[in-house]
C-alpha cells in the first residue's frame, strides 16, 4: 500500500512565505499605481448672491461631474479628499435675457486650482448648465387630483388647495404649452370630519416651481334634512300672461350641511313652470323645476313634482 507524505509549513517557513507574498503585492501595487489611469469627480455646483425674488428652473445645487486622467497613486488620493463645492456668483454670470449661463470654461477654472499639477482635466459634464430665472416664470393654477368619498349622513365641500398657484419656472417653449399644475392622485373614503393632507405637485421634466407640495383641505361636516314651502312661479311666459297653479306652493325637502342649517331661508329657493313645456297647449300638467338654490344643497325634493295649471290672459 502507498502512503502519501503531507508536508506541512512550519512556524519560520511560513513567516518567511508570508514576507515574500507581501514584498510581491506591494511592488504590484507600486507598479499598478504607476500607471495613468482615468476617474470622475462629482461635485455639487452652488449659485451664491441670488435675490430673494428670482427662482430656477433646474437647482442652485446642481452636479458637476468632471474626468480626470492622471497616475493611479494620485487618483486614489483624490477619492479620499475632501473637495470643494463649485460656487459661482448669480451677478457674475446674469444676462439681460433673464438667464443665467455657465459656459465650461469657467467651470474648469473654479475646479482646476483644487488639483494637483500632474492632473489632466479632460472634460465637464454637463458641458453648459442653463438657469431660468423668474424672467421666464409663469403662475400657474393648482389642480387637485384625487377622489374621496364621505360616510354616511356626512356630506363634503368642494376641496381647497393651498397655495391655489404656484410660479413655474422653465424654457418659454415649455412654459407656453403649460395651462396648471397638477397634484399626485390620491384616493380617501368614510371621511367624517375634515381633512387635511400635503400632496406633492406633478412637475414636468426641465420644470420647477417655487413650491414642491400643495396642502389639500377637504371640508366635511355631517348634514341633516331640512324641509320648506316655496311659491311656483312661471318663466318664459309670453308679454301679459301669467299663470296659477294648483297648489300655489310646493315643499322642498332637502339634505343641508349642519353649518348652513340656520342660515337658509325659503327665499333662497325658486321653483317655477317653464312655459315652454305647456306652450303647445296639450299638457294639463307641468314639471316643475329649481331655477335657483344655494351651494351646498344636496338631494333637493320638489313635493309634487308636477302641478295643475291656469294660464291667464
Amino acid at each position: 500500500m502507498n502512503r502519501f507524505n503531507l508536508k506541512f509549513f512550519t512556524g519560520s517557513e511560513f513567516l518567511l512565505f508570508l514576507f515574500f507574498l507581501l514584498v510581491s503585492c506591494c511592488l504590484w501595487l507600486m507598479l499598478t499605481l504607476n500607471q495613468d489611469y482615468e476617474t470622475e469627480i462629482q461635485l455639487s455646483l452652488h449659485v451664491k448672491d441670488v435675490p430673494e425674488n428670482v427662482g430656477f428652473s433646474t437647482s442652485d445645487a446642481e452636479t458637476v461631474t468632471f474626468r480626470v486622467r492622471d497616475r493611479g497613486a494620485t487618483l486614489m488620493n483624490y477619492k479620499f479628499s475632501s473637495f470643494i463645492p463649485v460656487s459661482v456668483s448669480y451677478k457674475e454670470f446674469y444676462n439681460d435675457r433673464g438667464r443665467l449661463t455657465l459656459p465650461v470654461n469657467v467651470l474648469k477654472r473654479r475646479f482646476e486650482g483644487q488639483l494637483q499639477s500632474s492632473t489632466t482635466l479632460l472634460s465637464v459634464y454637463p458641458d453648459t448648465l442653463v438657469y431660468y430665472t423668474r424672467e421666464s416664470a409663469l403662475r400657474l393654477p393648482v389642480r387637485i387630483n384625487g377622489n374621496y368619498k364621505t360616510a354616511r349622513q356626512y356630506v363634503a365641500d368642494a376641496p381647497l388647495s393651498f397655495p391655489d398657484s404656484v410660479w413655474v419656472y422653465a424654457p418659454r417653449r415649455i412654459a407656453e404649452s403649460l395651462s396648471y399644475i397638477e397634484t399626485e392622485s390620491f384616493e380617501l373614503s368614510e371621511l367624517r370630519d375634515t381633512t387635511e393632507l400635503e400632496v406633492a405637485l406633478i412637475l414636468p421634466e426641465n420644470v420647477t416651481c417655487n413650491s414642491h407640495n400643495a396642502k389639500i383641505i377637504i371640508p366635511v361636516s355631517p348634514y341633516t334634512e331640512k324641509s320648506f314651502e316655496v311659491p311656483v312661479y312661471g318663466i318664459g311666459l309670453p308679454e301679459n300672461h301669467r299663470i296659477k297653479t294648483f297648489p300655489a306652493r310646493v315643499k322642498l325637502v332637502m339634505n343641508v350641511n349642519m353649518a348652513q342649517y340656520d342660515d337658509l331661508t325659503a327665499d333662497d329657493f325658486e321653483v317655477a313652470v317653464d312655459y315652454a313645456d305647456i306652450a303647445d297647449g296639450t299638457s294639463v300638467r307641468a314639471k316643475l323645476h329649481m331655477v335657483n338654490m344655494p351651494e351646498g344643497v344636496r338631494n333637493i325634493r320638489i313635493i309634487p313634482e308636477e302641478v295643475e295649471f291656469l294660464i291667464e290672459k
